[in-house]
């Protein structure tokens, strides 16, 4: 570890200006130092595409909403929930009166549909989330009206994305000449430290590479005042240069969802004996078994529902990843209502049934090549000790040969229908019942019950069920009561069919020294960065 640590040490001290010879730097109460990975490229709302990048922006502006601990759609810069036409197509969002942009100005719908415009058709990589709006009309001073092509359930929640946040026109320059910015329709830039928003921090320095941003308490935020008066945002290099920064006091905060997952286990084993403090977001990625059910051996339903019923969730959570990841028989993670258990729990009775009906078992056990991602380590954990369980309990019926690839080319491979049953990660990028389950079976063409383009191809398993398909187009116009019970029978639907098998979900999670209090996530998934203390 000492071997590996010191590369971080002099970039750190560069940064935040303290000298080697403590090991817990002094500061100030009200300054603390977070530390995440990777540099910030922009901080355009138009443009960011990094959660670390949108981490910031949520530091420094505001969403028209938020989501609470339970999923519910709370107001932020919005007055009031969206207003939905009847047939949903029209939504109308009143914004909150008195909110001031860091330079003065007031927050008004103006501002509020300059920003969504610019977001849809400035260029960035995520603006396609807007391409369903059709027109964003301003109605009164502080009034929006947005009409969409087509029903789209989501879009409460979208309009929650920190990506949406408002930052005013006069921020904003015409760009440089060669920028790569001029792609965008109206050819304006947001200068690297010019970002102007609403937040509970405004930014005050940046450093030209991206690796420091400090953030300064705003007096006239319109909400509870930011806690601490400074806040430092560091990025480092690699999970050993931020595990080390930690631990020594370099920083105060550690924030980063790629950490490795040794580190964070020792982390986790140092707030447990009350060195550190740790707090997790509501979970927000699933990790899933694929099944490729257009070929032999798994076209067979009756094969994909007892690999479902052979897997031991529990066990593999707890050996694969000490525990961080939870068990999950859902395809949508549990801060959302709809996350009912709808795919079965271990039953080897059951497997072995479905398997001897299939006509294995009895010495003529089922082979099935299982595809991990190398580069993932409790990938290959799982993988393993799948192997080993199933060997022991169902070796009779049922055998994996499991192989491990480094996850770009499982990506890359997925759609030419490479894998019978391969194990990826998923998450959206924003947080919706149904960004869980229409990019897993969304299908434009099928022959029968093989889906021959779309979300379902790209997935890699091939699966179409035209009630299924129903379901998923019920719930677009339908009241958030029915539209729950709605995503309940579709789950319901897909685990009979099992195209896919929920393994566990994966939650961001933050650590921080002792002393420092309020570390916490909102339900969006954002640490509360202006709740931190000391």
């Amino acid at each position: 570890m000492a071997k590996h640590g010191r590369s971080w040490l002099p970039l750190l001290v560069g940064l935040l200006g303290v000298t080697t010879a403590a090991c817990a730097p002094s500061r100030s109460p009200d300054h603390l130092v977070v530390g995440t990975k990777g540099a910030i490229s922009s901080l355009d709302p138009a443009k960011a595409y990094q959660t670390r990048a949108l981490q910031l922006i949520r530091a420094l502006g505001d969403p028209l909403y938020a989501l609470s601990d339970t999923g519910e759609l709370v107001p932020r810069l919005a007055a009031a929930p969206p207003q939905v036409s009847d047939d949903g197509l029209r939504v109308t969002v009143t914004l909150r009166d008195g909110v001031r942009f860091h330079d003065g100005s007031p927050l008004d719908a103006e501002a509020m549909a300059f920003s969504l415009q610019r977001f849809r058709d400035g260029g960035g990589s995520l603006s396609y989330l807007l391409d369903d709006v059709a027109s964003i009309t301003v109605v009164g001073p502080l009034e929006l009206e947005l009409e969409l092509k087509e029903p789209y359930a989501p879009f409460r929640n979208l309009l929650g994305f920190a990506g949406l946040t408002p930052v005013p026109a006069s921020a904003y320059v015409p760009c440089p000449d060669g920028a790569a910015e001029n792609e965008a329709t109206d050819g304006l830039c947001l200068p690297a430290d010019g970002f102007v928003g609403t937040g509970p921090y405004r930014l005050v320095s940046r450093r030209a590479d991206g690796t420091q941003h400090r953030l300064e308490r705003f007096d006239n935020y319109w909400d509870d005042p930011a806690r601490s008066a400074r806040i430092d945002l560091v990025s480092l290099e690699n999970s050993t240069a931020l595990f080390g920064a930690l631990k020594t006091g370099e920083v105060d905060v550690l924030l980063s969802s790629s950490l490795e997952a040794e580190h964070q286990l020792e982390l986790e084993k140092e707030a447990a004996a009350g060195r550190l403090a740790t707090a997790s977001s509501p979970p927000q990625t699933i990790e899933v078994l694929a099944l490729a059910t257009d070929r032999p051996p798994l076209e067979q339903v009756a094969v994909r529902q007892a690999l479902a019923r052979a897997l031991p969730r529990s066990l593999l959570s707890e050996r694969a990843s000490q525990g961080l990841n939870t068990p999950l028989r859902s395809l949508i993670p549990d801060l959302f209502a709809a996350a009912e258990p709808t795919w079965p729990e271990l039953d080897l009775d059951e497997a072995r049934h479905l398997l001897t009906t299939a006509g294995y078992c009895q010495g003529n056990p089922l082979e099935v090549d299982f595809t991990y991602r190398s580069n993932v380590p409790t990938d290959g954990l799982l993988a393993l000790t799948w192997q080993e369980f199933l060997a022991e309990h169902l070796g009779d019926c049922l055998t994996l040969q499991v192989d491990g690839l480094e996850s770009t080319t499982v990506y890359d491979q997925l759609a030419t229908g490479a894998f019978a049953m391969v194990m990826y990660d998923w998450a959206p990028d924003f947080l919706d019942p149904e960004n869980y389950l229409r990019p897993m079976i969304g299908c434009d063409v099928h022959e029968d019950n093989v889906c021959k383009e779309g979300d379902a191809v790209y997935g890699g398993v091939f699966w179409f069920d035209e009630a299924a398909a129903q379901l998923l187009e019920d719930q677009q116009n339908q009241p958030p009561n029915q539209r729950q019970a709605t995503l309940v029978a579709l789950q319901e639907r897909i685990a009979a069919g099992v195209p896919y098998i929920p393994v566990w979900q994966g939650r961001n999670r933050a650590w921080s020294q002792s002393s420092v209090t309020g570390l916490g996530y909102d339900g969006s998934g954002w640490l509360r960065l202006d709740a931190l203390g000391r």
